[in-house]
């Protein structure tokens, strides 16, 4: 069965340039300020995760040290905040969606035959998927399609 491994990058790209000096509510239309406040909330949970970068999305790196239960468990409490994409994150946009699929046609594309479409706003990777040795070249060649420095 396929799972979510919270240890790889989830690439969460969402549009807006403004930053907001107090988060705004879980309602709020600024994708940063629910950003910044996310990123807040994982941190009382006692994750160890960078403020975002106002503009730019937010990305996410577990690695394989890290304990899927404490993640699982933070990702949950932190839900009214999380980014759309995310489970209890903000409502599924389509066109979100389809670049989601052309990351994953791209990340195929480029070597990582495991990496399969979304479903429901979320990649699902079998375990190997990210020790694929084209992962990170992949990821690369495929960043600006998410709309993310690399």
């Amino acid at each position: 069965m396929k799972r979510l491994m919270p240890w790889l990058a989830l690439v969460l790209v969402l549009g807006g340039c403004a930053s907001a000096a107090e988060p705004a509510p879980a309602t709020s239309p600024d994708p940063d300020a629910r950003n910044l406040r996310f990123a807040e909330c994982l941190r009382e949970q006692g994750l160890d995760v960078p403020d975002p970068e106002p503009g730019k999305g937010m990305t996410l790196k577990f690695g394989p040290g890290s304990d899927q239960r404490k993640v699982q468990d933070a990702m949950e409490a932190c839900r009214e905040w999380a980014p759309q994409g995310m489970a209890g994150g903000a409502a599924p946009d389509p066109s979100r969606d389809a670049t989601m699929r052309e990351y994953a046609q791209c990340m195929r594309d480029n070597g990582v035959d495991a990496f399969p479409d979304p479903e429901g706003g979320m990649v699902r990777l079998d375990p190997g998927a990210a020790e694929d040795p084209d992962f990170e070249a992949a990821e690369k060649a495929c960043a600006s399609l998410m709309r993310v420095p690399r």
